[in-house]
C-alpha cells in the first residue's frame, strides 16, 4: 500500500493539465460551447443527435462513440459554402486534439465533372479571423462512392500555441451546388497533454525513488 501511495504522490507532482475542450462529446444534447454554421439549404441539417440517424442513400446510421450523442451534418447542399463547428480554447500545455469521425458520400451518380469535398481543421485567432494553421483530415474524392468509412480517429497538434487562446474550427467545404449526397458524424473531441522528455525522466526517477524507499527491509537481528 505504501508503494502505491508514494508512487502516486511522485507522479502527481509532475502532472500536466490537458487543454480543455468544452462539450467535446456533445452530451448536453446540443451544440452548447460551440459556434456553428450550416449551409442555407443543406442536404441534411447540422444537428446533435443519438444513434440510428441517417441521411439515407444507403449510408451508415449514426452511432456515437462516446456517450449518447454525436454531431451530424450532410456534407452537401447549396454550395459553395462551409459547414463548421468552432470553439475558442486556451492552450495550457503541449496538446494533441483527438476526435472520432465517420463519413459517407456518393460523388458518382449525381456528380458530373464535380470536384472533391474537403474536411479540414483550421486554427484561427480567438473569436475567428486570420488563419494560423490548417490540417486536412479527409477528402471526399469526386468519382467515388463510400457508404461508410467506419469509425476513424483524427488528430492535430496545438503545441505551437501553448499560452495562447485560439479558435479551433472543424470545417466541411462544399464547393458546388448539390453534386451528390453525403453524411458525416463527429464525436469525442478531446485533448491529450504531451509530457516533455525532462518531465518524463523526472517522473521515472521520482517514482523509482519512492518505491525503493518503501521497500527497504530491516536487517535481521543476530541471535
Amino acid at each position: 500500500m505504501k508503494k502505491i501511495v508514494c508512487l502516486a504522490a511522485c507522479l502527481s507532482a509532475t502532472s500536466v493539465n490537458a487543454t480543455l475542450i468544452n462539450n467535446g462529446s456533445f452530451e448536453t444534447g446540443d451544440f452548447s460551447g460551440w459556434t456553428t454554421q450550416d449551409l442555407t439549404a443543406p442536404l441534411f441539417t447540422q444537428q446533435v443527435n443519438g444513434s440510428g440517424v441517417s441521411s439515407g442513400f444507403g449510408f451508415f446510421s449514426s452511432s456515437p462513440t462516446d456517450g449518447q450523442f454525436a454531431a451530424l451534418n450532410g456534407f452537401d447542399g447549396n454550395g459553395p459554402g462551409t459547414i463548421s463547428i468552432s470553439q475558442d480554447v486556451a492552450v495550457t500545455s503541449e496538446s494533441t486534439i483527438l476526435f472520432d469521425y465517420r463519413a459517407a458520400w456518393n460523388l458518382i451518380d449525381f456528380c458530373i465533372g464535380c470536384v472533391d469535398r474537403i474536411f479540414d481543421v483550421n486554427i484561427e485567432i480567438a473569436g475567428g479571423g486570420a488563419n494560423l494553421a490548417s490540417f486536412n483530415i479527409l477528402s471526399a474524392t469526386s468519382g467515388t462512392t463510400v457508404l461508410d468509412t467506419g469509425d476513424l480517429v483524427g488528430s492535430f497538434d496545438l503545441s505551437s500555441f501553448v499560452g495562447q487562446t485560439v479558435s479551433i474550427n472543424f470545417d466541411w467545404f462544399v464547393p458546388e451546388n448539390f453534386t451528390g449526397p453525403a453524411f458525416f458524424q463527429i464525436d469525442n473531441i478531446r485533448s491529450t497533454a504531451s509530457v516533455s522528455e525532462p518531465a518524463s525522466i523526472a517522473l521515472l526517477g521520482l517514482g523509482l525513488a519512492g518505491i525503493c524507499f518503501t521497500r527497504r527491509k530491516k536487517t535481521p537481528s543476530q541471535a
